[in-house]
C-alpha cells in the first residue's frame, strides 16, 4: 500500500467502524428511549451533561495533546513517544484523580441542586470512580490515533461498544425494574466497565511496541504549552454547555404549555443523535486531520497542507448537504420509525436544515487544531457559549423550543464564522466561494422537487425519500458542475494512485 495513501485507507477504515458502531449507538439511544421514555431521557441527558464536564475537566486537553506530541515525534523523524506517553499519563492520573474526588464528595449536593434530582446521586459516583480510567484511555487512544495503528483501534472501541451495552441491558432488564434512579446507574455502569476493558486491550497492544528512543528536548514543557490552553478551552465550553444543558428545562418551565424534561429529552436525546448519525464519516476524516496536519506542519510541507485543507473542506460540504438533504426529506417518517414520534420528525426537519453547516464546522476545526491553533479556538469557543447562554435564558421563557433553535442556529453560525476565516489565514487556501454557491443552489433545488413527492411511512418511506432526495440531487449538482470528472478520477486515484508526482491524496 502506497505511503502517501495510509491516511485515506485509515480513514476508510475508521469510517467503516464508526457507521457500524453508530448504528448499533443509534439502536441502542432507541431501546433506552423506549425503556425510559422521553422524560427518562432528558433526566439521563442532565446527568451526562454532568459527567461530560466532569471528564473534560479530568482530560484536561490530555487526548489532543497526545495525539498532537505523537505526531511530532513521528513527524520530525525523532521518535520519542516513551517519554511524551509517560508524561502524558503522569499529568492525565494526577488531574483526573483530582477532578474524580471531588465529583465523589459533592455528588448528592450536584444531584440536588444542579440536576434537581437526587436520584441522580449514585450515578454520579459511579462515573467518578472510573474516571482515571476513562482518562487514561484518552491518552492511549490519542497515541494510537496517531500512529495510525487505526486497525488495533476499531477493534478496541468496537469490543468497549459491545461490553457497554451488553452489561447496559443486563443491569436494565434484571436490576433496575424501571426504577429511574437504577436505570441512571446501568447506563453509567456499564459504560464505566466498557471504558476498564479498553484501556487494559490498548495498554496490552502497546506493550508489543519496540523502546523507542528519547527525544532531545523537553517534554513537559511542550505538553504543558499545549495542554493548559486546549484545557482552558474544553473547561470553559464545557462548564458553559452544562450550564446551557441545565438551564433549558427550568427555563423551558416557564414557557406555557411545555414540558421541560420531555421536551429537552426529545431534542437533545433524539433528534440530534438521529441528526448527527451520518457524521460519522467526517468525524473518521477530522479525527485523523489533526495528526496528519501536525506532521506536515512540522515538515513545513505547505503544499500538502493546502491539498488536505481545500480537498477536505469540499468533500464535507458536499458531503454534509447530501446528509442534510436525505434526513430533511425523510424527516417524519424517519421520527416516527425511530420514536413512534410525530413531533420528533418535525423537530428533526428543523435541525437538519443547519446539517451542512455543523458537518463542515467539524472538519474545519479540526483542521484549525491541526495547524496549532488551539488558542484561537479558546477565543472562539468562549465568545459563542456566553452567547447561547445569554440567548437561552431569554428566550426559552418566551419562545420555547423555537427559542432555542434561534440560539442553536445563531452562536453555531457565529463559531463556523471565526473559524473558518482563522483556517483561511494560517492555511492560505483559498475558498471556493463559486462551487459553494452553485452546491447551495442544487441543494435548493432537490429539495423544492422532494418536496412534491409523496409521503409513504415506515422503513420504506425512509428509502424512498432519502434515496429520491441524494439520486435529485447528484444530477442537479453534476448538471451545475458542483461535481465531475475530475472528482471522479480524485476518487480513483485515492484506491489507484498513477501519477507519483501529484500532491499525496487523502
Amino acid at each position: 500500500m502506497p505511503k502517501k495513501n495510509s491516511m485515506f485507507y485509515s480513514a476508510l477504515l475508521l469510517t467503516g467502524s464508526n457507521l457500524a458502531l453508530r448504528m448499533v449507538s443509534m439502536g441502542f439511544q432507541v431501546y433506552l428511549s423506549g425503556q425510559l421514555g422521553a422524560a427518562g431521557v432528558g433526566l439521563l441527558q442532565l446527568t451526562m451533561s454532568v459527567a461530560t464536564l466532569a471528564m473534560t475537566a479530568a482530560m484536561a486537553g490530555i487526548r489532543t495533546t497526545a495525539m498532537y506530541l505523537t505526531a511530532e515525534e513521528i513527524g520530525k523523524g525523532r521518535r520519542g513517544v516513551d517519554r511524551v506517553l509517560s508524561a502524558c499519563f503522569c499529568y492525565s492520573f494526577l488531574c483526573s484523580l483530582a477532578v474524580a474526588l471531588a465529583v465523589y464528595g459533592f455528588a448528592p449536593m450536584i444531584a440536588e441542586q444542579w440536576i434537581g434530582d437526587v436520584r441522580t446521586a449514585a450515578a454520579l459516583r459511579i462515573f467518578a470512580a472510573f474516571l482515571p480510567v476513562v482518562c487514561l484511555g484518552g491518552v492511549m487512544t490519542g497515541y494510537f490515533t496517531a500512529a495510525q495503528r487505526i486497525r488495533e483501534l476499531v477493534a478496541v472501541e468496537v469490543l468497549e461498544q459491545l461490553t457497554s451495552m451488553t452489561i447496559t441491558v443486563a443491569l436494565l432488564a434484571r436490576w433496575a425494574q424501571g426504577e429511574p434512579g437504577r436505570a441512571l446507574c446501568a447506563v453509567v455502569g456499564g459504560s464505566s466497565a466498557a471504558s476498564l476493558v479498553t484501556l487494559i486491550s490498548l495498554m496490552l497492544l502497546r506493550r508489543r511496541d519496540p523502546g523507542s528512543p528519547k527525544s532531545t528536548g523537553p517534554v513537559a514543557s511542550r505538553l504543558l504549552r499545549v495542554a493548559v490552553p486546549l484545557a482552558l478551552a474544553d473547561n470553559l465550553r464545557m462548564g458553559i454547555s452544562t450550564v446551557e444543558n441545565l438551564i433549558v428545562p427550568r427555563r423551558l418551565a416557564h414557557y406555557p404549555g411545555s414540558e421541560p424534561l420531555a421536551d429537552y429529552g426529545q431534542v437533545c436525546g433524539m433528534v440530534f443523535p438521529a441528526m448527527m448519525f451520518p457524521a460519522a464519516i467526517l468525524f473518521s476524516l477530522a479525527e485523523l486531520l489533526i495528526p496528519e496536519l501536525s506532521q506536515c506542519a512540522a515538515g513545513e510541507r505547505t503544499r500538502r497542507i493546502r491539498y488536505l485543507t481545500s480537498r477536505s473542506l469540499r468533500v464535507a460540504l458536499l458531503y454534509g448537504l447530501a446528509a442534510g438533504g436525505m434526513i430533511f426529506t425523510a424527516a417524519i417518517p424517519l421520527g416516527q420509525l425511530l420514536y413512534h414520534s410525530a413531533r420528533v420528525g418535525e423537530l428533526l426537519r428543523r435541525f437538519s436544515l443547519l446539517v451542512p453547516m455543523l458537518y463542515l464546522d467539524a472538519v474545519t476545526d479540526a483542521t484549525v487544531k491541526g495547524m496549532g491553533q488551539q488558542v484561537a479556538c479558546v477565543r472562539y469557543n468562549t465568545l459563542t457559549s456566553f452567547l447561547d447562554v445569554a440567548f437561552l435564558w431569554s428566550l426559552l421563557p418566551r419562545f420555547g423550543l423555537e427559542g432555542y433553535f434561534a440560539s442553536f442556529l445563531i452562536t453555531h453560525a457565529l463559531n463556523f464564522f471565526l473559524s473558518i476565516r482563522r483556517l483561511i489565514k494560517v492555511t492560505g487556501v483559498r475558498p471556493e466561494l463559486p462551487h459553494a454557491l452553485r452546491a447551495l443552489g442544487a441543494w435548493g433545488m432537490a429539495l423544492w422537487v422532494c418536496s412534491l413527492l409523496p409521503g409513504p411511512q415506515g422503513l420504506g418511506g425512509v428509502l424512498f425519500l432519502g434515496g429520491s432526495f441524494l439520486v435529485v440531487f447528484g444530477l442537479i449538482s453534476n448538471l451545475m458542475g458542483v461535481w465531475g470528472a475530475e472528482d471522479l478520477h480524485w476518487l480513483r486515484g485515492l484506491i489507484h494512485p498513477v501519477d507519483k508526482n501529484a500532491p499525496a491524496a487523502l
